[in-house]
C-alpha cells in the first residue's frame, strides 16, 4: 500500500501548491493520502488506491500540461475561424470578465495574460483593438453551465440582443473541464432566452471532456461515461428516495429515468481498469458518500448528493466527475474526495466546502 500511495502522491504533489502557507495548511504528501484512505473499510483500501492510481494519469490535471494546452489554443481558435495569424485573432476579440475577484475565471484570465505575454507579446487589455468579431469566455470548469449561461445572457442584455444578433459576434466558450450533458442543456436555454439559435456562433473548448450525456441516441451512440456512474442497484434505489424525502419542494424532482449508467455502456471500457473494477469503485464511492450525508445534523443544501453536486431538481446520485485540477476540485465530484466536516478528511482540501 505504501507504493502506491507515493504513487498518488507524485501525480498530485502540485495540488494548490502554489496556496500553501497562504490559504491552504495541507501539504501532499504520504502522511495526506494514508490519512484519508484510511477512512476506507481496510479491505476496500488497496483496491481503491489501485483503481485511483489507474484514473488520476488521465483525470488529474498539471498546471504545467494545462497552462501549455490553454496556449496552444490560441493557434487553433485562428485557425478554426479563418485568421491569418493569431495576433489577427485577438485584435478582433474580447476577452470576457464577468466574475468577482478570487473566482476562477479571474484566475484563468491572470494564467492567459502570462501566457500571452509570453507566446505573443501582448496582454489582454491590448487585444481587442479592431471590431470585435469573438467573445472569448474562459474558466475552469463548465459542469452544470448555470453560471456561463447566466454570464453570457448577462453580457448579451447588457450589449442589447437585437444589437447583438445583428452583429454575428462569435461565443468562444474554453473550460479546461467540460461536461457534455452540460453543453447541449446550456445551448438550448441560452437559445431559448435569446428567441433564436446562435447555432455556429457559440462553439465550446476544453482541455478535458467528460463525456456523461445519460442520453443514448444517434448523436451519442457510444458515450465513455469517463465519470463515476453506478448501475442501478439496492443501495443507490435507498439514496434515491433519501433524496427526494430529505426537502420540502415547490418543485418537481426531475431525470430519475438516467440516474443510473445503462450496463450496456460504456460497450468498451476505456476510463476504468475493468467493468468489474468500475463497478465495485463506483459502489465504494456511493456507499461512504452517503455515510457522509447521513452524518450531517442539519442538511440544509439540496444539491447534495453522494457523488457530488448536481441541480437540486435533479433525482440523481450526483454529477459523478472524476477530473482534477492542480488548483481546485469541482463539487460535482464524488463528495469522499472533498468533504471537510464531520469528521471526514478530504484527499483534495478545498476552502470553505463541506458546510452543508
Amino acid at each position: 500500500m505504501e507504493k502506491l500511495i507515493e504513487d498518488i502522491v507524485e501525480i498530485i504533489k502540485d495540488y494548490r501548491k502554489d496556496d500553501i502557507n497562504i490559504f491552504y495548511r495541507t501539504k501532499i504528501d504520504k502522511e495526506h493520502v494514508t490519512k484519508w484512505i484510511e477512512q476506507f473499510k481496510e479491505d476496500d483500501r488497496v483496491f481503491i488506491l489501485t483503481e485511483l492510481l489507474h484514473l488520476l494519469p488521465k483525470s488529474y490535471l498539471t498546471k504545467e500540461n494545462t497552462l501549455r494546452i490553454l496556449g496552444n489554443e490560441f493557434e487553433t481558435l485562428s485557425k478554426d475561424f479563418k485568421y491569418a495569424s493569431v495576433s489577427e485573432f485577438l485584435d478582433e476579440t474580447k476577452f470576457l470578465d464577468c466574475q468577482e475577484n478570487g473566482k476562477s475565471q479571474k484566475i484563468f484570465l491572470g494564467f492567459i495574460d502570462e501566457v500571452l505575454k509570453e507566446k505573443y507579446n501582448c496582454t489582454i487589455s491590448g487585444c481587442g483593438t479592431k471590431e470585435i468579431k469573438n467573445w472569448l469566455y474562459i474558466d475552469d470548469v463548465l459542469a452544470s453551465g448555470g453560471t456561463f449561461r447566466n454570464d453570457i445572457l448577462e453580457e448579451i442584455n447588457a450589449y442589447g440582443k437585437d444589437e447583438f444578433k445583428k452583429s454575428n459576434i462569435r461565443i468562444i466558450a474554453s473550460f479546461v473541464i467540460l461536461h457534455n450533458w452540460a453543453t447541449n442543456n446550456v445551448r438550448f436555454t441560452i437559445d431559448k432566452s435569446l428567441g433564436y439559435n446562435l447555432n455556429n456562433d457559440l462553439k465550446f473548448y476544453r482541455v478535458a471532456e467528460i463525456e456523461n450525456n445519460p442520453h443514448i441516441n444517434f448523436y451519442n451512440p457510444n458515450p465513455e461515461f469517463n465519470h463515476v456512474y453506478p448501475i442501478k442497484n439496492d443501495l443507490g434505489s435507498e439514496i434515491l428516495e433519501f433524496i427526494d424525502e430529505a426537502f420540502e419542494r415547490d418543485y418537481d424532482m426531475r431525470n430519475e429515468k438516467v440516474a443510473f449508467r445503462n450496463p450496456d455502456y460504456p460497450k468498451k471500457e476505456e476510463f476504468f481498469s475493468t467493468p468489474d473494477n468500475r463497478i465495485r469503485y463506483e459502489n465504494i464511492l456511493l456507499e461512504k458518500g452517503f455515510e457522509i450525508i447521513k452524518s450531517i445534523d442539519s442538511l440544509t443544501a439540496k444539491s447534495l448528493r453522494p457523488l457530488g453536486m448536481t441541480p437540486p431538481s435533479y433525482k440523481t446520485l450526483g454529477t459523478g466527475s472524476h477530473f482534477f485540477t492542480w488548483r481546485n476540485i469541482s463539487n460535482t465530484c464524488p463528495i469522499v474526495f472533498w468533504w471537510g466536516a464531520n469528521d471526514w478528511y478530504p484527499l483534495f482540501p478545498v476552502k470553505n466546502r463541506g458546510l452543508h
